[in-house]
């Protein structure tokens, strides 16, 4: 605030540095699986930062795709295997996924990053059992309620309430419809765990050598290959989101358009009007040291309390007050009011929250913003407590006995307590008819 110290605490960020990439896409879907497809070659950073520069138009699919084999320990027919995967518009590959890529040609597992919207998605393979020959170690809990629809004795005693949504995303690649799955499980004492992968099933040719005989057997069984998604901003990866990624990723069209993109009307925040007339009053700032107290008054003038006072002229257009003091200084605000709540934001972007304090009632001595039906005594069911909420700011509270006097105010949906020993307390509440409910779920009866 103008008036008051205010210390600013500037944090450094860090940044990672991630491979950029990005680029043209074809606009149906990649060859056939049952295809060979040709591998394109990832290029350095230095590279890359060099063909930034081509005219537009360009085919640049060498700088926003690579090959990735998602069949290992299957027949030698590798190829059938390989496919092409790009990078969705904003993210990178790691710098990992690349240095693997243009070492060997195509790699085991991609990965992409994008740190403006904040999400990862890593390639992710899923077998059938059968491909594990049945042992149930290192069989993870998505393949186990995907293909069995449930999960070993194992696996259950050491995670709870395992459950799985499969949801098909309505676009289809190489021929498989895409979906999503949703897993959840409680592993321990670790809370409840969410993986989202979106990916596609099929059939994958394997090997086994039978016991005892030697023999070598081609076998056939179902598979999964996609995507783990997984957010590590704020927001969570929405269906939307995936299907948008996923089809970035296998460069076919999702048929959504895509939602991390915010038009420039979404970006502009509509001002709302504030009235002067939602100033009038006293207001107190929360967690103050000084108490600071803001007072407008109905002809356009006030004064700020902090510590000293500091009389003021002040309008208020839009969303912006400004206050002109009587020593010169000058200050603009960003504010809203919701109720007994105002909301300033100064230029450095502090924020300040101020309560409206309660006039006195020239007559009853009632305060103004105590609901009338509030005013009375409540007890709990059990009789061992009690509330008294008198119509001057008053009350006490008896608890097995003992009685605590206090004073209260109400602000919204909320009391707040100032006993008379020092201690404060504060909680939601609404009354029912003849019953006083606090935090939702305390019910106190009317005397």
């Amino acid at each position: 605030m103008k008036k008051r110290l205010v210390t600013l605490i500037l944090a450094g960020v860090m940044v990672c540095s991630l491979t950029a990439c990005g680029g043209d896409k074809p606009s149906a879907g990649v060859d056939s699986a049952e295809n060979t497809t040709t591998a394109a070659s990832a290029t350095s950073a230095e590279t890359k930062s060099e063909e930034t520069a081509n005219v537009a138009g360009e085919d640049k699919s060498d700088a926003s795709s690579v090959m990735v084999y998602y069949g290992w320990g299957n027949s030698e027919d590798e190829e059938k295997y390989t496919t092409e995967i790009y990078c969705p518009e904003g993210a990178q590959f790691s710098e990992n996924t690349l240095e693997i890529y243009e070492e060997d040609g195509s790699v085991m597992t991609v990965q992409v990053d994008d740190e403006i919207n904040e999400y990862s998605a890593t390639s992710k393979m899923h077998w059938h059992r059968d491909a594990y020959n049945n042992e149930p170690t290192g069989y993870p809990i998505i393949a186990q309620l995907y293909f069995d629809g449930e999960v070993d004795a194992e696996t259950a005693a050491e995670n709870s309430g395992c459950s799985q949504t499969v949801t098909p995303l309505g676009f289809k690649w190489n021929g498989y419809d895409v979906v999503l799955i949703e897993t959840k499980y409680t592993f321990k004492d670790y809370g409840e765990q969410i993986e989202l992968f979106v990916g596609v099933e099929y059939d994958l040719d394997y090997w086994k050598v039978e016991e005892g005989t030697g023999e070598v057997k081609n076998l056939t069984t179902k598979a999964l290959f996609g995507f783990d998604m997984y957010s590590y901003g704020w927001d969570e990866l929405t269906q939307d989101k995936c299907a948008w990624i996923a089809g970035e990723l296998f460069g076919v069209d999702s048929g959504v358009a895509n939602p991390f993109a915010v038009s420039d009307e979404e970006t502009i925040a509509p001002v709302a009007d504030v009235e002067a007339s939602a100033l009038y009053g006293t207001w107190l700032e929360r967690d103050s040291d000084w108490d600071n107290t803001f007072i407008f008054n109905t002809d356009g003038t006030g004064v700020l309390i902090s510590g000293p006072e500091y009389p003021f002229k002040y309008t208020v257009s839009g969303d912006v007050l400004t206050l002109n003091y009587d020593d010169g200084d000058m200050e603009e605000l960003t504010v809203s009011v919701s109720g007994d709540l105002l909301t300033m934001v100064d230029m450095f972007g502090n924020e300040l929250l101020l309560d409206k304090q309660a006039e006195e009632g020239a007559e009853t001595g009632e305060t103004a913003d105590i609901p009338t039906e509030l005013i009375s005594t409540w007890t709990n069911e059990d009789g061992t407590e009690t509330y008294a909420f008198n119509g001057d700011g008053s009350g006490y509270q008896n608890y097995e006995g003992a009685e605590y006097p206090y004073t209260y105010k109400v602000l919204e949906d909320r009391i707040y307590l100032s006993y008379d020993n020092g201690s404060e307390d504060d909680f939601s509440f609404y009354v029912d008819g003849d019953k006083l409910v606090i935090m939702n779920s305390w019910v106190y009866i009317r005397q």
